[in-house]
């Protein structure tokens, strides 16, 4: 049933609930935040300016099986590519379908951290944001290989998700990716 809550929510990484995508277009962000004279300001935007983009990737990965897993990528790294990796197979390989796009409501930046530290054990420091957003799930529907929905019909509206958002080519504005997305299920954005 993980593959099915992927599709309600934002990532099989993190507490075990899972997730899905909004409405966007595909691929890396190109587009820049403003740029400011504070880093941080600008690491913030940049990071809240991408989270539509890995959204809207994750849900075209559920709804076009036919789409290569290797655009996770583009919009993610270790461990929530593996993990959406894995739960995106599993979903297809189930003959599941989804039908429908989330949306996003809100994104916000909780902090910044632009620490760089390639050498570090056991795994290299990135420049962080961490973003809380809330997607609305309810247009989104999965259906088996006979067409019945495998959504339960009390699935709560939204989704709270808590991305962690780092960037390997800082200051590079288009390499922010996704490294850990959290989430659970919530009846407003609020809770």
């Amino acid at each position: 049933m993980a593959a099915v809550l992927t599709v309600s929510g934002c990532s099989s990484s993190g507490d075990g609930s899972s997730a899905a995508p909004t409405s966007t277009t595909s691929g890396p962000s190109s587009s820049a935040a403003p740029s400011t004279t504070d880093p941080s300001s600008d690491a913030e935007a940049q990071a809240v300016a991408f989270v539509p983009t890995y959204l809207g990737t994750i849900d075209d990965l559920y709804l076009d099986p036919s789409r290569p897993l290797d655009d996770l990528y583009e919009v993610a790294v270790a461990p929530e590519a593996t993990a959406q990796a894995t739960a995106i197979g599993t979903f297809r390989s189930q003959g599941f379908q989804q039908i429908g796009r989330s949306q996003l409501v809100t994104a916000t930046a909780d902090s910044v951290d632009l620490t760089t530290d390639p050498a570090a054990s056991p795994s290299p420091t990135l420049p962080t944001v961490v973003v809380t957003a809330c997607v609305d799930v309810s247009q989104v529907q999965a259906t088996d290989a006979s067409g019945t929905s495998v959504i339960p019909a009390d699935r709560p509206r939204y989704l709270v998700a808590r991305l962690t958002v780092v960037n390997p080519d800082y200051p590079g504005a288009s390499s922010w990716r996704v490294s850990e997305a959290p989430n659970r299920q919530a009846q407003s954005c609020d809770g």
